[in-house]
């Protein structure tokens, strides 16, 4: 997987470390590798919107920065 960032700035990895990577830019976008297998890129974009951004500071997570997409999603549709 390649994954870049909003000035294409970029990285490989496989499907796990991309879609952490991947959930914790703003902007990011993921490409197959050309070896990959098919679906790869999707299952990164799908898992990466649960994935909470990594972890900079300890402390609690709670502010939307902190969170994944998909529960910043469940906190506004309340």
């Amino acid at each position: 997987m390649t994954v870049l960032d909003a000035f294409n700035a970029g990285a490989d990895g496989c499907e796990h470390h991309a879609a952490r990577l991947l959930a914790s830019l703003d902007g990011g976008r993921v490409y197959a590798l050309p070896d990959a297998p098919a679906g790869a890129a999707i299952r990164t974009f799908t898992a990466a919107d649960g994935i909470r951004p990594f972890c900079w500071f300890d402390g609690p997570r709670t502010g939307p920065s902190q969170l994944s997409r998909a529960e910043n999603r469940a906190r506004h549709s309340r």
